[in-house]
């Protein structure tokens, strides 16, 4: 039995009954959070992290990432969505080995680990040949990170084959990576990533969520995006095929109507905005943030694509923030009005990056808030620089100041994987290796530097 005692921190439980501990303890043994309070013993042979002058978090959930570009970053910086599926979809994904796989997925994992993001819905599409899904699964693994592997279409072999108006049934090897991920409290689990009606015929649609129902895994979709690049309206089509069900995740949701997200909140689904890929891919006018809170829906956060956008869920929370304001306060500027209220608060952001994503996956008995009988997933964030200074209200000032480098301590499942600013072990330092090697190996095959600029020639 390990035991671990994190002493003296602020902590902000997200939990509505314990709240806000301005200097606690928080015991971890054997990877359960046992005892939060103060001065609490330590028994012999325990380890003591001194947690003064930091804020003790849940760790943080992102609940729609594309793991495996973690050697492409910025390769769609300057790309709307169909700029994406050309240069990403269209001239990268076929380039991927099973080895580029593994040292983008584990690159992309300790990024996310390194921002203070403990559980990450893994959207991969890359899954070429069952050897590209079996080592994103190890990658996953290896990396330390809670994760759901939702196991997606094989886009590399062909795009426009798997994307658009398809009529590819999803991959049956599925069933035999179910069979290995079968143990759903691991941490690992596994889920389908469908195409759903907007990129696959409403057959296909019905087919593979037939699949994915008869293996008991969760759905998600990108769904609700704009009209020029779909047929079919998503919630339209299920509806009609009967398959809405709380078992359905929905990421971006940026063009759903009003009656869209009724039908969503009625059924049970969740949804996943990802503020900058929403708005600098032009997927809509502003994240579904605010909407989505007026129909009794309790939305995640998503930072989709490190290569349109960044790898933390501090900046989604600003951005978050900000646009819902500026759209909910836009109709009283019109009429030259002070708006009455401010519905939206740094709190609430936060609230959606913790528990709305452990909601989102089912794991809110597990992860999401600080209390006893929760999975240790904490994060430990650095409150002493200036800019963190001094701290008032702690969720304000971390949601409108924090970032990956203010995290000073990840632990997942009570296990320690970043202390000190540091990633722990010597496996960053070989996975950084291995994705400048995949970097090179990949753009060499891709030969990007005419479409992108002469940075990205190899």
């Amino acid at each position: 039995m390990t035991t671990t005692i994190i002493r003296g921190a602020h902590v902000v439980t997200m939990d509505d009954e314990l709240g806000d501990l301005r200097r606690a303890d928080i015991r971890v043994v054997d990877g359960e959070i046992s005892a939060l309070g103060t001065d609490l013993a330590v028994e012999p042979g325990a380890t003591v992290i001194d947690a003064a002058g930091k804020v003790a978090l849940p760790g943080l959930v992102d609940s729609h990432r594309h793991v495996w570009q973690g050697a492409i970053g910025g390769a769609a910086g300057g790309q709307s969505l169909g700029g994406y599926f050309g240069v990403v979809l269209g001239a990268l994904v076929d380039k991927y080995s099973p080895e580029d796989v593994y040292a983008g997925v584990l690159w992309g994992a300790l990024k996310a680990l390194n921002a203070g993001i403990t559980t990450v819905a893994d959207w991969s599409h890359i899954v070429t040949t069952p050897a590209h899904a079996d080592e994103n699964v190890r990658a996953l693994r290896d990396s330390g990170i809670r994760a759901v592997f939702l196991y997606g279409p094989p886009v590399g072999q062909g795009v426009v084959k798997w994307f658009v108006e398809s009529t590819e049934p999803h991959p049956d090897d599925v069933r035999r990576m179910r069979a290995e991920l079968g143990d759903d409290s691991a941490l690992v689990t596994m889920g389908l990533a469908l195409r759903g009606p907007e990129f696959a015929s409403p057959s296909t649609t019905a087919h593979d969520f037939g699949l994915a129902r008869e293996l008991g895994v969760p759905i998600s979709m990108h769904s609700g995006i704009p009209g020029y690049l779909r047929k079919y309206r998503t919630i339209d089509t299920l509806k009609r095929l009967d398959l809405l069900g709380p078992d359905v995740h929905h990421a971006h949701g940026a063009q759903f109507s009003d009656d869209d997200l009724r039908r969503i909140a009625a059924t049970g689904g969740a949804v996943t905005p990802c503020p900058t890929i929403d708005m600098t891919m032009a997927m809509g006018t502003f994240p579904l943030v605010g909407r989505a809170l007026s129909h009794g829906l309790l939305p995640s956060f998503g930072t989709d694509t490190i290569a349109g956008s960044g790898a933390d869920l501090f900046s989604e929370m600003r951005l978050a923030l900000a646009a819902e304001r500026a759209r909910a306060n836009a109709a009283a500027l019109e009429r030259d009005e002070p708006p009455s209220t401010v519905e939206l608060d740094q709190r609430d952001v936060l609230r959606f990056a913790t528990v709305g994503g452990a909601a989102a996956w089912g794991m809110q008995d597990r992860i999401g808030t600080l209390r006893p009988g929760k999975r240790a997933d904490i994060i430990l964030v650095d409150v002493s620089g200036p800019h963190l200074t001094p701290l008032n209200d702690p969720a304000t000032t971390l949601v409108l100041n924090a970032g990956s480098s203010d995290v000073d301590t990840v632990l997942v499942d009570g296990v320690v994987v970043k202390r000190g600013g540091r990633l722990v072990g010597p496996l960053a330092e070989q996975a950084r290796e291995l994705i400048e090697s995949s970097r090179l190996r990949v753009l060499g095959r891709a030969n990007l530097a005419d479409a992108l600029g002469p940075s990205w020639a190899v």
